[in-house]
């Protein structure tokens, strides 16, 4: 057993305890808090609600700490600039109105409207809102936003998105691939412009692509592109985990959960972005009536449970690809916990049990911020 100590938002000391504390017992790891780049939503709070407030912005800050997560990017998909710029809009004004959101929201991730429109590639997002890439409207989303866009997703083949790639690179947002079909060119050219990232990879693509060459080995093959995937148990089968892990590196490689809102909710039917879609209880999420997915609802210490075991990794580093790294693409290490004298008190204690793991606590800005006891 070991004792951790905050004060003033820090770790100011660690050591052996004489008795045992009260957050404390067999079978429990003290880790960094989680940080998830990619969350739409979370126990029936939409990020991408054309009603969202500043109020639901702020209660999915306080509903993620329940699964570990500390920090996260509130993501924004494809949508009509209203919508868009509404999200962006009520995700700054939460940041601006209490300060526990701010600390909380690393930045805003985009994720489209500049993508593939084709079956497959498209994925749930609606064609009818996809369009060229656009830094004129890009920018009227960052002024809506505050300025808080860290982090956008887009199709490099489309016309125009090199350059776009290439401007928001200069302005320090990270660029990442996802919902394309791009051909090897397209995703060279796209690296060399300073995309960095792969957005969920495996996912929004064609069901059956030729065995090569195709975007998936294109994408596994650049060293320069950092991968996130999302480990939940049905958007990868366990063997593919495998194989991108040991392609990509664990160096290179992000978990996400990619959850909407029905996630953490009980299993049945709900209505998520005006479609009917079922939640099993296994944590699929389908369109009703279908075999397809229909998001995540999992949540991101379900992906680090799941990661250890699929790829045979250890507990450490499955939490590093949920804490630390996801922060590092950001340059925002230094904002995520550490069991470290002097590190940020923003820490998860995790209990294991066979092949999973729970939260029994959470703490942010050297607060216990959620305890399942």
């Amino acid at each position: 057993l070991v004792t951790v100590t905050a004060r003033d938002g820090r770790v100011v000391e660690t050591g052996q305890p004489v008795e045992t504390p009260a957050l404390g017992g067999p079978n429990l790891w003290l880790a960094p808090g989680l940080v998830d780049i990619q969350v739409n939503g979370y126990a029936g709070y939409d990020v991408n609600s054309p009603e969202v407030t500043p109020d639901d912005i702020a209660a999915l800050v306080r509903v993620l700490w329940r699964v570990g997560v500390t920090h996260f990017c509130p993501t924004v998909t494809t949508g009509s600039f209203e919508r868009m710029s509404g999200s962006c809009t009520a995700i700054a004004t939460a940041c601006d109105a209490d300060p526990t959101v701010a600390h909380a929201v690393l930045g805003i991730h985009v994720e489209g409207p500049y993508i593939a429109p084709e079956d497959g590639p498209r994925g749930a997002h609606p064609r009818a809102q996809i369009r060229p890439p656009s830094y004129s409207e890009f920018r009227r989303l960052q002024d809506a936003a505050d300025g808080r866009i860290a982090l956008l997703t887009l199709a490099p083949e489309q016309p125009g998105a090199l350059d776009l790639i290439e401007r928001l690179t200069a302005e320090s947002i990270v660029v990442a691939l996802g919902h394309h079909a791009a051909n090897a060119e397209q995703i060279s050219a796209a690296v060399h412009a300073g995309a960095r990232l792969c957005t969920h990879l495996g996912n929004g693509a064609h069901a059956v692509l030729p065995r090569h060459p195709n975007y998936l080995w294109d994408q596994l093959a650049e060293d320069a592109l950092w991968a996130s995937i999302i480990v939940d148990g049905h958007h990868l089968p366990p063997s593919v985990v495998r194989c991108f892990v040991r392609s990509k590196g664990l160096e290179r490689l992000i978990l996400v959960s990619d959850t909407v809102a029905p996630g953490g909710l009980p299993p049945g039917r709900y209505i998520q972005m005006d479609r009917e879609v079922e939640l099993s209880p296994d944590g699929r999420l389908s369109m009703v009536g279908t075999p397809y997915l229909a998001g995540a609802a999992r949540p991101l210490v379900d992906g680090v449970a799941n990661l250890r075991r699929f790829a045979e990794v250890s507990l450490a580093d499955a939490v590093e690809a949920a804490s630390h790294r996801p922060a590092s693409l950001f340059g925002a290490s230094n904002r995520v916990g550490d069991l470290l004298v002097g590190a940020p008190a923003e820490l998860v204690l995790l209990s294991e049990s066979s092949n999973s793991l729970a939260v029994a606590a959470t703490m942010t800005r050297g607060h216990i911020v959620y305890s399942a006891v």
